[in-house]
């Protein structure tokens, strides 16, 4: 049976390099992010966290506040952008709300949200 492909999602390789190599960078205690305009009509996300941060329990649960930062804050996101997020080592043992409220800071400081 094959694996269904979330669409919101960078999956390959080839887009996480694209998004280093030609995104914007922007970072914050908690979180670095790429943000990088592309030509679809949604905005898609990949995470990653580095084995540095610690174990896959930390690493995991960091990803998962990410998604879910992601998830809430779509509504104010423009469409048509690859955003790359990076875990960083302060963003472990951290709140829901101190991750989401760090991610947003970064997507306003990049442009990123609508104006209300």
């Amino acid at each position: 049976m094959a694996r269904k492909v979330h669409p919101d999602r960078l999956t390959q390789r080839w887009e996480f390099q694209r998004g280093y190599k030609k995104g914007k960078k922007y970072w914050n205690r908690h979180l670095v992010i790429y943000v990088f305009r592309q030509s679809f009509s949604s905005t898609r996300l990949g995470i990653t966290v580095s084995k540095k941060i610690g174990n896959s329990v930390k690493r995991n649960r960091l990803k998962r506040l990410i998604r879910e930062s992601f998830r809430l804050s779509q509504q104010q996101i423009r469409q048509g952008y690859d955003i790359v997020a990076v875990g960083r080592s302060a963003a472990v043992g951290v709140k829901c709300q101190q991750i989401q409220a760090s991610f947003l800071q970064l997507l306003q400081r990049a442009k990123v949200c609508r104006s209300e």
